[in-house]
């Protein structure tokens, strides 16, 4: 066993003895095998428990266990190869393995990422008091905040 997933099977062991474990994972690697709806998914996040009441095994080349997908049971093989977090999903503190993190996920993070603007919208920096720290509303139209349309129905995603 390579010293790389020796960490991962260390780490997790380690992980699921304190309780749940979130795994992330390229699921579009060969030898990752998930239901065929979740094998295009780069960023594969799979929750695990000692307390499984389905078969679970951590070996030390990957986890082994049947997962319940949309209700329906399916024998998931998880290669350590593909594995790049490991973390408790609570408070987030867990590990990431950079070098395996995905390239084109990385890219598209970056591309949807917007850049805040620092400067502040000028009606708050015109409306805001320092003195009492406060920010002055008015009700009367064009003054505070731009009035908005609400009145149409729009599509979030």
């Amino acid at each position: 066993m390579d010293s790389e997933n020796k960490n991962k099977y260390d780490f997790l062991t380690q992980m699921l003895s304190e309780g749940d474990a979130m795994v992330c994972l390229d699921a579009r690697l060969p030898n990752v095998d998930v239901p065929a709806s979740h094998k295009g998914n780069a960023a594969l996040s799979l929750v695990f428990n000692l307390n499984f009441k389905r078969p679970f095994d951590v070996q030390k080349d990957g986890i082994y266990a049947t997962l319940a997908f949309g209700g329906r049971p399916y024998k998931c093989v998880i290669p350590f190869e593909a594995v790049w977090s490991i973390h408790e999903p609570e408070s987030k503190k867990g590990q990431v393995w950079e070098e395996k993190f995905p390239k084109d996920l990385e890219l598209k993070i970056k591309a949807n990422t917007k850049e805040v603007d620092p400067e502040p919208e000028p009606y708050l920096e015109q409306n805001f008091n320092p003195e009492t720290n406060q920010l002055k509303v008015s009700k009367e139209k064009g003054q505070g905040r731009p009035n908005r349309d609400r009145s149409h129905l729009r599509l979030i995603k």
